[in-house]
């Protein structure tokens, strides 16, 4: 069984959690391709792969969600199975800390584990041709200047839902739900959910969030004639948006998953108390 390797490379700690990760594995038997930086980073003087070039059967991520969605969306295989390790603080993605790395690969040596498949999100500016990554946690509608806020039309379905003003809005699938659109107010969904939840970022109106089935289709026009406005996509890629742009975001083809331990809830308990096993 063959695994991947990629860390932040920018905390101390990270490096000698890297070191004992690579221990582990090889006193466990596995094959090891470590990312690039990561391998400068220890100073490996090993063979190191782009993140694009990995062949692996499961991809270990140490660091936080940020680092689990940089590394989903640069995988050369997106269906790769991806064990987080937490270096961060909440890591609604991540499923174990350091201290458990030992257990966790012992488990996966004896095949004792689930993959979690979570769905992704498509989404286009119409009337345009330009390809946009699919997102794992949401798509994000934002005004490009501060403090100012954006007109939109939102549509389920071609069905008008409401028409608000407001500092944003967010579409995230069940895995996102725990990210951005929790902290602007909207609820949590467990992750078997065939949906996807829209929430406003401080709205004018008494619109906050609504839950719809992933077999919808979402479109979000900018009325004019207001601010220009940018489409964010994991929080990494950034598009502008002009007045009167239309974006479709629906449920893609493609999925990611992550290994699995615990439940879903057991997990949600532990993150939202912050529990740390070091």
């Amino acid at each position: 069984m063959k695994a991947g390797v990629v860390s932040r490379t920018d905390l101390p700690d990270a490096i000698n959690v890297v070191r004992n990760i690579l221990k582990n594995l090889d006193d466990k038997g596995f094959e090891v391709c470590v990312e690039s930086e990561t391998a400068i980073a220890i100073g490996s003087k090993s063979s190191s792969f782009d993140l694009g070039e990995m062949n692996v059967d499961f991809m270990i991520v140490i660091g936080g969600d940020g680092s689990i969605l940089r590394t989903a969306m640069l995988m050369r295989e997106p269906s790769t199975p991806i064990l987080g390790v937490n270096l961060g603080t909440r890591g609604f993605l991540t499923e174990v800390y350091p201290g458990e790395v030992s257990y966790a690969l012992e488990r996966i040596r004896k095949g004792d584990y689930k993959v979690e498949e979570c769905y992704k999100l498509s989404s286009k500016i119409k009337g345009t041709d330009e390809s946009l990554p699919d997102s794992i946690n949401e798509v994000l509608i934002a005004s490009s200047l501060p403090s100012k806020v954006i007109d939109m039309n939102v549509k389920v379905e071609d069905e008008n839902v409401v028409n608000i003003q407001a500092d944003g809005l967010i579409v995230a699938t069940p895995i996102g739900s725990t990210a951005y659109s929790l902290s602007a107010g909207g609820s949590i969904l467990a992750p078997d959910l065939s949906a996807m939840i829209i929430t406003a970022i401080c709205p004018d109106s008494y619109f906050h969030s609504i839950v719809v089935s992933s077999s919808c289709r979402v479109k979000v026009e900018l009325a004019k004639p207001r601010v220009d406005a940018l489409l964010i996509i994991d929080g990494r890629v950034h598009k502008a948006l002009s007045p009167g742009s239309v974006v479709e975001i629906w449920r893609s083809t493609s999925k990611v998953g992550f290994i699995r331990f615990r439940s879903f809830y057991n997990r949600l308990n532990r993150r939202l108390q912050f529990r740390h096993i070091i």
